[in-house]
């Protein structure tokens, strides 16, 4: 699941979970980046590097510089504080979510790949909010689908 890029950065992949325990349920987004280690490697990440493009190295500082910008990020979204998901989902391209708080104020984009995740994702956030919440209008019926 990847962001939408911020000032012609690609977008970035990172890795989606929702996370329960006997008081909440939240949301989390992580830059790949963070969860493997591999600062350094996208296009953006090497145009932050002050050296010239003959130099493939990139210093430790570098790389720390690089690590805070994906902190920046990161999100995790408690849900009893969303109000409203409104979803776009294209055959050809996958989908995407927009959670909308109380305040109104919308969280970034989610970009899901081709293949049934958004749909999985849907799934496994309405199970999780069962048996005191629900999505209105329910993704499934009692009929089926």
């Amino acid at each position: 699941v990847s962001l939408p890029k911020r000032d012609d950065m690609e977008a970035i992949p990172g890795y989606l979970s929702l996370h329960q325990t006997a008081d909440i349920m939240a949301l989390k987004w992580t830059p790949n980046q963070l969860m493997n280690g591999s600062v350094g490697d996208l296009d953006y990440e090497k145009s932050l590097s002050s050296k010239n493009s003959q130099c493939q190295d990139v210093t430790k500082e570098e790389r720390r510089q690089m690590a805070h910008v994906y902190w920046d990020y990161a999100m995790t979204i408690r849900l009893e504080e969303i109000v409203y998901l409104h979803c776009h989902q294209q055959v050809d391209s996958g989908g995407t979510v927009v959670l909308v708080s109380q305040d109104g104020i919308q969280r970034p984009p989610l970009r899901f790949p081709r293949g049934g995740h958004l749909l999985q994702f849907l799934s496994c956030l309405e199970n999780g909010l069962l048996p005191h919440g629900q999505l209105d209008p329910p993704l499934w019926s009692q009929r089926g689908k």
